[in-house]
């Protein structure tokens, strides 16, 4: 893979600009690993990104997650148009906030009460402070390769066999209140839960280190176990809320945790993050005892926006989520022929509107195996599909939209084939 394209002339110009002044070039690290080369985007329109060299490209990055609706939902743009045209109102209350909180009342199987900021990081934080807060007890139970934001306090056991901070400059004595565990191990669980941890937090379906279901019957025990120790459950849905259903995996699962953390995909592009929970553990929010502070908490114009997609989302669920899964399991089904055909070793995973594609690696059925995946290789592959007009997430993650249609996935089929193609001429020479 080269940098010596002419199609990324203008994105490798911006990146040397940019790393004159903005570290790594980037506003957030991942983006600056993107090959040939970082895009820049100039322009987006339903399921497709033109950056600053004239290049179109179907998106499948989705913005990370949060574009359900793709990059120009017009319920979502007049919101945010008609919020800004009534000033931005930054720490005002408005009537925006209760009307969001109705919505995600009447759509999260698990919110009687609800508590809105910025970020995903940011709900992950305050859920679990109002753990401990209802609970009295501090220790939290985390699984191994589930990820919870980047605060020292969370971001830690990345994957599986390491226990360690996630990055470098973490405070060490913040993580002393995490025991760790496998995901979906439920015998170490049960051996290692007591009455004495303030909450268990985990994804329910774990899209973000590589798509997997939960094992039968793991969510329901963890369930019952939690409840019968007093242990709050927390559901991280900042991936799987309003993307794999209307209510979330907690709808899909039908299991309903004490407290569920959400973002991306309810603000429909726009920053927000929230924490919904039982108006039981919820309590010392709700009355007032724990400080629940931020200046741009519930601001006017994300909260708009979410309003907006969520209103869409629930007025189409029915034709929306059954028409992404049914385009991602095809799509998914076709990747695994195309390398099967090329000679090229690839596990394809799909749960939802979200699939996993990971290199040098024939199956990939648990968070252990994700370890095992190349990721040189797939962040290569993901190079051959941009220089094809399809734009994934580097590690291989790719989200489907209610944007995407079916002449977007002919086409990308014929890149996954030529890219496949590319590699097996590569791993040939």
């Amino acid at each position: 893979m080269s940098f010596d394209s002419p199609s990324f002339a203008g994105a490798r110009a911006y990146r040397e600009r940019a790393l004159k002044t903005l570290c790594f070039g980037v506003s957030s690290t991942p983006r600056g690993r993107q090959v040939p080369a970082p895009i820049v985007a100039d322009r987006a329109r339903g399921a497709h990104i033109w950056d600053s060299d004239g290049n179109r490209y179907i998106d499948y990055s989705a913005g990370y997650g949060p574009l359900i609706l793709g990059h120009s939902p017009a319920c979502v743009i007049n919101a945010v148009k008609d919020e800004l045209d009534r000033g931005l109102r930054t720490a005002s209350v408005h009537a925006g906030e209760a009307q969001l909180a109705e919505l995600v009342c009447d759509t999260m199987p698990c919110a009687e009460k609800c508590a809105f900021v910025s970020s995903g990081s940011e709900a992950v934080h305050l859920a679990m402070r109002v753990a401990r807060a209802s609970t009295g007890r501090t220790q939290i139970l985390k699984f191994r390769g589930n990820y919870h934001g980047w605060f020292d306090s969370i971001h830690a056991a990345g994957s599986v066999g390491n226990d360690g901070p996630s990055t470098l400059g973490q405070d060490l004595n913040a993580l002393k209140s995490l025991t760790f565990v496998d995901w979906g191990d439920i015998e170490t669980v049960r051996r290692t839960l007591t009455g004495d941890f303030a909450a268990v937090i985990l994804e329910p379906i774990a899209v973000n280190g590589g798509c997997f279901m939960p094992a039968p019957g793991f969510i329901e025990e963890l369930r019952e176990l939690t409840r019968a120790l007093g242990v709050v459950l927390i559901f991280d849905e900042v991936i799987t809320g309003y993307r794999l259903s209307l209510g979330g995996a907690q709808q899909v699962l039908g299991v309903t945790p004490d407290i569920a953390v959400i973002g991306k995909a309810m603000g429909g592009g726009l920053p927000i993050g929230g924490v919904v929970g039982s108006d039981a553990v919820m309590e010392p929010l709700s009355s007032g005892r724990l400080l629940h502070r931020g200046t741009f908490n519930g601001n006017p114009v994300s909260v708009g926006a979410a309003v907006g997609c969520i209103t869409y989302l629930a007025q189409h669920a029915d034709d929306i989520y059954p028409r992404i899964d049914a385009m991602s399991a095809d799509l998914a089904q076709h990747i695994r022929q195309s390398a099967a055909a090329h000679g090229v070793t690839c596990a394809v995973n799909q749960t939802g509107s979200a699939v996993q594609i990971a290199m040098g690696i024939a199956e990939m059925p648990t968070l252990a195996d994700a370890a095992k995946a190349d990721f040189n290789a797939t962040r290569q592959f993901t190079g051959h599909l941009l220089e094809r007009g399809v734009q994934v997430i580097g590690r291989g993650l790719m989200y489907l939209t209610a944007a995407h249609e079916p002449g977007d996935i002919a086409e990308t089929k014929v890149a996954f084939d030529g890219a496949f193609a590319a590699m097996a001429r590569e791993t040939n020479v």
